[in-house]
């Protein structure tokens, strides 16, 4: 299978998370997104209260009207950073998006997981440092063969500053004016 290489600043990290995983008995995750969010409008109770009336009503969660996801490091051994994006709408599924708030507001780490998500749909997200510069960096990742909590569980005191380096700091130094939404 070829291997995709896109040119975003945290590629080598999706990189790195996907091998990871993979040496730890889950060959089924391929694709690692790395995506910056910002918040564009409220504070964490407005946000969250949006984002629960959403959830009540089974409505899409007001995403873009709230935050920026940007992306910011990809690897994948399915598809390419184009179709990732294409595709991003429908693969970062209410599931995990009523868990933005949570994500976004909550320090590090926070694991979400979307226990429904299939195919290329991305079954968890996870926060691994504290937002810096008012970034949140997280990492999307997909393994429709396999229950990602079923590794949490069994890995809970796994040090996840040796796979993502200092990302908080890096993050910093990036601009881009691209939104996944």
């Amino acid at each position: 299978m070829q291997v995709i290489s896109t040119p975003l600043p945290a590629d080598a990290t999706a990189e790195r998370v996907v091998r990871r995983f993979q040496a730890e008995g889950f060959p089924g995750i391929t694709e690692a997104l790395l995506v910056r969010v910002r918040l564009k409008k409220g504070d964490r109770l407005a946000v969250e209260a949006a984002f629960e009336r959403a959830q009540q009503m089974d409505a899409t969660p007001p995403m873009r009207e709230h935050f920026e996801i940007q992306p910011y490091g990809f690897y994948s051994e399915i598809r390419t950073l184009i179709a990732a994006k294409a595709a991003f709408p429908n693969d970062f599924a209410n599931g995990l998006a009523y868990k933005l708030p949570q994500v976004f507001f909550d320090a590090a780490p926070v694991v979400a997981d979307d226990a429904l998500a299939t195919d290329t749909k991305y079954d968890a997200m996870l926060k691994l440092s504290d937002n810096a510069g008012g970034y949140a960096i997280a990492v999307l990742l997909n393994d429709p063969n396999s229950s990602f909590f079923e590794y949490l569980e069994t890995h809970a005191g796994y040090d996840w500053q040796q796979i993502i380096g200092n990302l908080g700091a890096a993050a910093g130094t990036f601009a881009s004016t691209e939104d996944l939404l």
